[in-house]
């Protein structure tokens, strides 16, 4: 009664034990060996993308990251957020001049299955935004190879695919990437531009996060230094609360009830 609290409800953790659950069951448990990514050299060149070619390099780094670079993938820029300039005044951006981040397709070229990824050109400047889309996408890809429908069907595929990015490792980028707030100037015009990404909410993913690492066998709270300053405390709470309620996880995501999703 006096613990930590999930930054989320029971309902959605049940969903993530379900889609866990799934996902162990098409592409493998999460072990030890199952990577954290994180925004240092170990993974990254730390060279920011300043064109087309450098966000290929940036690209073909999250998909090694994800084991997916023997994956045939075409990148390409897609559609840019529409820019707003309203003379000398101060401006707000919101989701609603947005661009998508990005999108998966598979065409059919001549008979041949192709997977192509796009993004949104707006987003040069913000490789930590770059590399949660990727992953994002990536989980797309991944879950295109399924044998089996994921809980709750295909109707729910966009909540499932943050859990993706986040089963195959980006979920510190994936929850620093959910919420962004940053200053922009635009010819005579400053102002500030919000922006809502992914599906799931911030609390969501931190908890996944802290759900991943318990499944690998590691501390959820060593990836705090590397969330924003307001997430360092919701990863704190979401992993006293699952080693308090939930202390064999494996075991949880076992149980997980499936059909209950149908």
């Amino acid at each position: 009664m006096f613990g930590a609290r999930l930054p989320i409800d029971t309902d959605e953790l049940e969903f993530q034990f379900a889609t866990l659950k799934w996902l162990f069951l098409e592409f493998g448990d999460v072990t030890s060996d199952t990577p954290l990514v994180t925004p240092t050299r170990a993974w990254f060149s730390g060279v920011p993308p300043r064109d087309h070619a450098g966000v290929m390099a940036l690209f073909g780094e999250v998909r090694n990251a994800a084991a997916l670079g023997h994956w045939p993938c075409e990148l390409r820029p897609g559609e840019a957020t529409r820019s707003i300039d309203g003379g000398n005044s101060m401006l707000i951006r919101h989701e609603g001049a947005a661009a998508p981040c990005g999108t998966f397709q598979i065409d059919d070229v001549g008979g041949e299955q192709r997977a192509s990824i796009s993004y949104n050109p707006a987003m040069i400047g913000d490789p930590e935004g770059l590399i949660a889309t990727f992953a994002h996408e990536l989980g797309h890809y991944l879950m295109a190879t399924a044998k089996s429908d994921p809980p709750g069907g295909w109707d729910l595929h966009e909540l499932h695919t943050d859990l993706v990015a986040v089963y195959l490792g980006f979920g510190i980028f994936m929850a620093n990437g959910a919420k962004s707030f940053r200053q922009f100037q635009s010819g005579g015009g400053a102002g500030w531009e919000m922006g809502w990404r992914g599906y799931l909410s911030e609390g969501a993913l931190v908890t996944a996060l802290a759900l991943v690492e318990r499944l690998a066998g590691r501390d959820p709270l060593a990836t705090a230094p590397y969330l924003k300053d307001y997430l360092r405390s919701d990863v704190s709470r979401a992993a006293k609360a699952l080693a308090r309620l939930h202390p064999d996880t494996q075991r949880s995501v076992a149980e997980a009830d499936l059909d209950a999703f149908a």
